[in-house]
């Protein structure tokens, strides 16, 4: 016999569902297991687009970080960067050699790379301090339509550090550079110190501290 009780609970309370939470969830506060569960997955798809978001943001130089080199890190070496020659805004060739004895920082990019214009301020920040104590920065362009897409763009920012073309991308290729920007900090004997891919704050304390530990080597 089923009783007065019923088959699974008291006299005058209903038996639970699928879409029903019991009442002791509702009265406690306790998800129910599907609640619990769509929860849970919310939270994890939303924290996956936060960080998507953050990663996007900081690859389109939105937020730029210091050069990972740190000033006493590098021990060897022993990689010097290859000679190359391209021209200038104004058509004369350019070396790389020229500026032997200088510490270089070398930047491959393009007017249509986000995080390559993001990061063009704060290295004309840095060639202004420096310009006159050693420093020299090669902007290397990878623009297909050279002159006519470089030069509005350089005018426009007031960018006074030499910028180099290279549209047929071969120098691109003999610096092995597989994403823009591309950055290679050079010291005074053409040795790599640091080779940075994406956007960095070229006029961060940082960057600076390793400029000035760099100027006074031989």
């Amino acid at each position: 016999m089923i009783g007065q009780f019923g088959r699974f609970g008291r006299p005058g309370r209903p038996r639970p569902t699928s879409l029903q939470a019991p009442e002791t969830d509702r009265r406690e506060g306790v998800q129910p297991g599907w609640r619990r569960h769509v929860t849970m997955k919310n939270t994890l798809l939303v924290a996956l687009l936060v960080v998507a978001a953050f990663l996007f943001t900081l690859r389109q130089g939105f937020f730029l970080a210091s050069p990972s080199v740190q000033p006493g890190e590098w021990h060897d070496r022993s990689v010097s960067v290859p000679e190359f020659i391209l021209p200038d805004l104004g058509g004369t060739p350019i070396r790389l050699s020229d500026h032997r004895g200088k510490v270089v920082l070398l930047n491959f990019w393009a007017t249509w790379c986000p995080p390559c214009r993001a990061e063009m301020p704060s290295m004309e920040t840095l060639y202004q301090v420096y310009r006159g104590r050693g420093l020299a920065i090669l902007a290397i362009s990878n623009d297909v339509s050279g002159k006519s897409a470089v030069e509005p763009f350089v005018r426009e920012r007031g960018l006074t550090f030499p910028i180099l073309l290279n549209p047929e991308g071969d120098v691109f290729a003999q610096y092995g550079v597989r994403g823009l920007p591309t950055s290679y900090l050079v010291d005074r004997r053409g040795r790599v110190v640091s080779a940075e891919i994406g956007a960095r704050d070229w006029s961060s304390g940082a960057a600076r501290e390793t400029v000035e530990r760099l100027l006074p080597e031989e």
